[in-house]
């Protein structure tokens, strides 16, 4: 399979995001484990549709335990800033990048899963690059930053997948049109608000 090219989003996070995550940080830890948690659920509900997909139950079992795991690490921070947990909460931003997906036939209903995956773990990179450098506290500086290594990583794997599933030209031809669908989900006031927003959903 030849390289294929980075995820390059085509709208940059608004610099209040920051601003208005700090302002309110127990909040944004508890939207973001519950974000991490759809994560790992997500991608088991791939592997339970596409294990025939080359490389896809081995990648997304390994990616979902390592979504866990984050999930295990924000958690605790949520409950050391006193906050709770509500995995029920509504991610529009995600949504919006869902209503895009076609429902069939295959390989498009795989297809647009992946790289709506793929999306929103590079939008997660974005994010949390951001937000890293901005935490006073150096456990959580730490956390952030290695939240961001993996999400560099999760959003090739899945546009690899993505095209294992339906084929390099269309995983290429698709991405181009759901990369301005991710821009419009950013823009809208949800989008750019204090809550992770771009961090992981069960799209």
């Amino acid at each position: 399979m030849k390289d294929l090219p980075p995820i390059a989003l085509r709208e940059p996070t608004p610099p209040r995001w920051v601003d208005l995550v700090l302002a309110d940080f127990p909040s944004f830890l508890a939207d973001h484990a519950a974000c991490e948690l759809q994560a790992a659920v997500f991608a088991l509900s791939l592997v339970g549709s596409y294990s025939q997909v080359p490389g896809l139950a081995d990648r997304l079992s390994a990616l979902a335990a390592e979504e866990l795991r984050h999930f295990r690490k924000v958690l605790r921070e949520v409950r050391r800033a006193g906050g709770t947990l509500d995995i029920r909460r509504r991610n529009p931003y995600a949504a919006a990048i869902r209503a895009a997906c076609r429902p069939s036939p295959e390989p498009s209903r795989g297809l647009d899963l992946l790289l709506a995956a793929a999306l929103i773990e590079a939008r997660s990179h974005e994010r949390f690059l951001l937000l890293a450098p901005r935490l006073g506290e150096p456990r959580l500086s730490r956390l952030y930053a290695e939240l961001a290594e993996a999400e560099e990583r999760h959003g090739p794997a899945y546009v690899e997948l993505a095209a294992a599933h339906a084929g390099e030209a269309a995983a290429r031809g698709r991405l181009e049109e759901l990369l301005d669908v991710e821009a419009a989900a950013l823009r809208a006031p949800s989008g750019a608000g204090r809550g992770t927003a771009a961090v992981h959903s069960a799209v």
